[in-house]
């Protein structure tokens, strides 16, 4: 009796020394950031439809990057400076944004200052944890 319960002391000891590590080497931010990314890049599947719209868009539609990268991005660059830092957008008075904000946009289609985006901006079926992800991937970039 008293060998298991030191096995299941030494194991809860463990544990916690394994979650300390983790949080003092900040391993467990880089493994949301990299969830984050993979959201981001589509490497992870995100379910979004175009509001107005209940079928759900195809994958590879659905991916951050086909809007908000590259030379043709017809979305502003998400980072750091672009949600953070309070800015005019659409025509509104400027704004930041935070884990909430970012959340609402992707589900309602809402930014911070209460301005509708437009149709051709996804809606995303996306619960709090990797919204959280997604926004931790933003602010590292």
């Amino acid at each position: 009796m008293r060998a298991r319960r030191a096995s299941v002391v030494a194991a809860v000891l463990a544990v916690a020394a394994a979650g300390a590590l983790a949080a003092a080497f900040g391993i467990g931010d880089l493994l949301v950031r990299r969830e984050g990314a993979a959201l981001y890049e589509g490497r992870q599947p995100l379910v979004a439809h175009v509001r107005g719209h209940e079928q759900p868009l195809p994958q590879a539609a659905a991916r951050c990057t086909n809007c908000h990268e590259g030379a043709q991005a017809i979305g502003p660059r998400l980072d750091e400076r672009t949600l953070a830092q309070p800015l005019p957008r659409r025509g509104g008075p400027p704004s930041r944004y935070d884990a909430a904000a970012l959340c609402r946009l992707l589900r309602e289609g809402i930014d911070p200052a209460a301005v509708l985006l437009p149709r051709a901006m996804p809606r995303y079926q996306i619960d709090a944890r990797a919204c959280d992800a997604l926004w931790a991937h933003l602010r590292s970039r």
